[in-house]
C-alpha cells in the first residue's frame, strides 16, 4: 500500500541511485548496484519532455523487486543532442559521455564529409572524438582514404579495424577506465554492433550483413543501449544515422567557410554566376588552379541547403514552437512547485 506523504521525509534515503541503460516505448531500464529494474516516469517528465535518456544517472522509488518509478533526473556532466527534423528543436542522444568512437566504414560507408559533422556535434557537445575507420579489408584506395581523413583530423587519434576479425580492436580498450562512458555513432552498416560485441568478449548484440549494392546496413540495432565492459567502463551502441543535423551553434569553422567560397564569388564577372558553368566564374577557376577543393565547394552548397531549409521550416513552424514553449514552461513550474511539495 503506497503511503501518503504528510511530513517532511529524508528522500535522499528512500531512494535508490542508477543509471539508465535502454529506453523503450513504455518502459525504462535502469541499472542498480544489484540489478537492473523496469522504470517508469512521473507525471512532470511527460509535461516537461524532459525524460531520462540513455546514460543518465537518475532517482528512482522501487514498486518491488523488478519495477520502480523514476523520481529525479541528476545533473548531467555532458549531452550529446542534434536537431529533431521535425521539431527543429534540440534532442538529446545520450548524456554523460566520456568519448566518442566516430565509426566510418572504408567501403560504400566512406563519406569525409559526414566524418566532418560527427566531428563538429564532439565539438559542441563538448566530448573527446575518436575515429574509427573500419572494414579496411574491403577499401579500395586506402593510402587515399587515410589520407584524407587526417587532412580533417587535428590531434584526434584514428584507428583503422576489421571488427570481423578483431584486427586493430585491442587499442580501444586503453581508452577505458572504471567509470568511461563512450558511445558509438555512425551509419548503419559501419560495425558499431560488431565492436561492441567484440568488446564485450561475447555476441550480445546482433548483426546483419550490409546490402552490397550501397552498403547500408538494415538498422539491426533498434535502440540505444549502455553495456558494463568485462575490464571496466561502459559503451553504448546506437542505431546508425544517416541524415545528422547538428543544432545550430556558432561555429567558427562553417562561418570560415562560408566566407571563403563567397569572398571568390564575389570576383565573378556575373553577379548571378551558377558557379557551374558560367564565363569568368571565379569560384570554378580556384578549383581549376587548386586554391579550392571540390569537397568545400560541395560542402558549402550542403550547408546552405540545410540553413535554407530550415529557415523555410522554423517560418512554418513559428506560432507552433511560441506555444509550445509557453506550455513547456508552464509544465517545468508546475513540476517544481510539486517537488517543493513533496520535499516538505
Amino acid at each position: 500500500m503506497a503511503l501518503r506523504h504528510t511530513g517532511k521525509l529524508d528522500v535522499d534515503n528512500m531512494y535508490k541511485k542508477g543509471r539508465v541503460i535502454e529506453v523503450q516505448r513504455v518502459h525504462i531500464s535502469v541499472a542498480l548496484d544489484d540489478r537492473v529494474v523496469l522504470a517508469t516516469v512521473r507525471g512532470e517528465f511527460h509535461e516537461t519532455g524532459a525524460y531520462p535518456k540513455v546514460g543518465d544517472w537518475v532517482k528512482v522509488s522501487l514498486i518491488d523487486d523488478e519495477q520502480a518509478v523514476i523520481e529525479e533526473l541528476l545533473p548531467r556532466s555532458s549531452v550529446i543532442e542534434r536537431l529533431d527534423q521535425e521539431t527543429l528543436q534540440p534532442q538529446v542522444l545520450v548524456a554523460n559521455v566520456d568519448i566518442i568512437f566516430i565509426v566510418m566504414g572504408l567501403d560504400g560507408d566512406y563519406n569525409v564529409s559526414r566524418l566532418e559533422r560527427y566531428l563538429l556535434l564532439a565539438r559542441q557537445s563538448n566530448i573527446k572524438p575518436v575515429v574509427i575507420l573500419n572494414k579496411v579489408d574491403m577499401a579500395t584506395e586506402l593510402a587515399s582514404q587515410v589520407a584524407q581523413v587526417e587532412q580533417v583530423l587535428v590531434d584526434i587519434p584514428v584507428h583503422m579495424t576489421n571488427a570481423v576479425t578483431g584486427s586493430g580492436l585491442e587499442v580501444l580498450r586503453s581508452y577505458f577506465e572504471a567509470d568511461t562512458t563512450a558511445v558509438l555513432l555512425g551509419s548503419s552498416g559501419a560495425g558499431k554492433s560488431t565492436i561492441t560485441n567484440w568488446l564485450l568478449g561475447e555476441s550480445t548484440q546482433a548483426v546483419n550483413e550490409v546490402r552490397v549494392d550501397d552498403s547500408r546496413g538494415r538498422h539491426t540495432t533498434t535502440t540505444r543501449q549502455m553495456f558494463t565492459l568485462p575490464g571496466g567502463g561502459y559503451l553504448i551502441d546506437t542505431p546508425g544515422m544517416r541524415e545528422l543535423s547538428v543544432v545550430e551553434h556558432e561555429s567558427n569553422q562553417e562561418e570560415m567557410l562560408i566566407e571563403e567560397v563567397e569572398s571568390l564569388a564575389s570576383l565573378c564577372q556575373f553577379s548571378n554566376c551558377d558557379h557551374e558553368k558560367s564565363a569568368g566564374c571565379a569560384v570554378l577557376a580556384a578549383i581549376d588552379d587548386g586554391s579550392l577543393d571540390t569537397r568545400t565547394l560541395d560542402n558549402y552548397y550542403k550547408l546552405m541547403r540545410e540553413r535554407e531549409w530550415q529557415q523555410d521550416k522554423t517560418g512554418s513552424k513559428d506560432r507552433f514552437t511560441k506555444h509550445k514553449e509557453k506550455r513547456q514552461s508552464q509544465a517545468y513550474a508546475a513540476a517544481n512547485k510539486r517537488r517543493l511539495i513533496r520535499g516538505g
